[in-house]
């Protein structure tokens, strides 16, 4: 069978490892890895075994061709401005191994059906309501949002915990025929996560089929992160109610924060962007939060609960416990090894706990479609 070289750079890359680290581990130079990977040279069966127990993969991973691999224009990362070309691309790598998952597990259960419409960015205005026909579409009203994640997730998207990520990159998303969004774990607060989110959601109302990460379509999908989570017309009154005559009133914003589940720096911004908070006001909390060492990581964060993304977790135990299907059935489907599943799921399957009222009800046909409390 064929050897598919660009396999290869997924599986190296998904770990992070460069040509010159893989060959070191397996006692070969890069420049033959690298002409292995575009196909010049074909491996032996022993170096292909070497590999694959480096890899975390099956031999079979090298041979089966992907008939949608994901293009650059389907591809968001989130902070992609200030990061390294080699960190895209292992971000990048990671998507690719996070859409083979999600397709193995729907060759098994129907998932929520795609449910995101198309948004006009060309404005502030026009942006504003995307972000608003997409809350009246969702039924969400204009108050806080209870949980991010499960909004994105009832509306077609894959929600993951995606570790090994670059530190400068907050959540990445891939807008494939079922969107993927992975979130950066590492040091990041229940407020900036959900942000994230609703800047990935941004990218798949405003950019379809638009190559993203410059500063336009990043402003945008910020905009549309804005007015989702704080939209105007409830949020202007709540920025109002934070000023004490001319000053901030900082109780309020740290009750603000709690209530609608951002940032004070977001609230901040929003009240700025609404017109309510002058850009001495503004500029007067953003210099309050650094005096205070809150400029990344703010005083209430500690007391808010991380939302947990429940689609891939309850799939993978209702294939277990109603189907028999294991997760080695899985990585086996995907051609990988458990290990690689096991850490592509960070380990969350058997570590996070889910309540009952918020499990999904798969279907056992494809007639009978899943459902989820409704209780975004």
């Amino acid at each position: 069978m064929m050897f598919i070289g660009s396999n290869l750079r997924t599986a190296r890359l998904f770990h992070g490892l460069s040509l010159q680290e893989l060959g070191e581990r397996i006692d070969r130079s890069k420049q033959f890895l690298s002409r292995i990977e575009a196909g010049v040279d074909v491996p032996t069966t022993a170096l292909v075994d070497a590999v694959c127990a480096e890899l975390k993969v099956l031999p079979e991973f090298f041979t089966v061709p992907d008939p949608m691999p994901i293009a650059d224009e389907q591809c968001h990362f989130r902070k992609q401005l200030t990061t390294k070309v080699a960190m895209r691309q292992v971000a990048r790598a990671k998507g690719e191994l996070l859409k083979r998952m999600v397709n193995a597990l729907e060759e098994h259960l129907d998932l929520p059906q795609y449910d995101f419409d198309e948004g006009d960015g060309s404005s502030a205005e026009t942006i504003e309501r995307a972000a608003e026909r997409a809350r009246a579409h969702w039924d969400l009203g204009l108050g806080p949002i209870q949980n991010m994640t499960r909004v994105a997730e009832n509306a077609g998207a894959v929600v993951v915990p995606l570790g090994g990520l670059a530190a400068e990159i907050d959540a990445i998303s891939f807008a494939t025929r079922r969107p993927v969004i992975g979130v950066n774990p590492e040091g990041r607060s229940a407020c900036r996560t959900r942000f994230g989110i609703a800047h990935e959601v941004g990218h798949f109302f405003l950019h379809i089929g638009v190559q993203t990460g410059d500063k336009l379509t990043e402003s945008q999908a910020n905009r549309f992160a804005s007015a989702f989570l704080m939209p105007g017309r409830y949020f202007a009154p709540e920025c109002r109610a934070a000023l004490r005559g001319s000053r901030l009133n900082w109780a309020a914003l740290s009750e603000i924060k709690m209530r609608w589940g951002i940032s004070k720096a977001a609230a901040l911004y929003r009240g700025r962007q609404l017109g309510i908070f002058s850009d001495e006001q503004y500029r007067s909390g953003v210099i309050g939060l650094t005096r205070h060492g809150e400029a990344r990581v703010e005083a209430e964060d500690a007391q808010m609960q991380p939302e947990q993304p429940e689609l891939v977790v309850d799939s993978v135990q209702v294939l277990r416990e109603s189907f028999g299907i294991s997760q080695t059935d899985i990585a086996h489907q995907m051609h990988v090894q458990p290990a690689l599943l096991s850490e592509l799921l960070s380990n969350q399957v058997d570590a996070v706990e889910i309540p009952v009222t918020n499990v999904v009800r798969f279907p056992r046909s494809n007639n009978e479609r899943p459902t989820r409390p409704a209780d975004r």
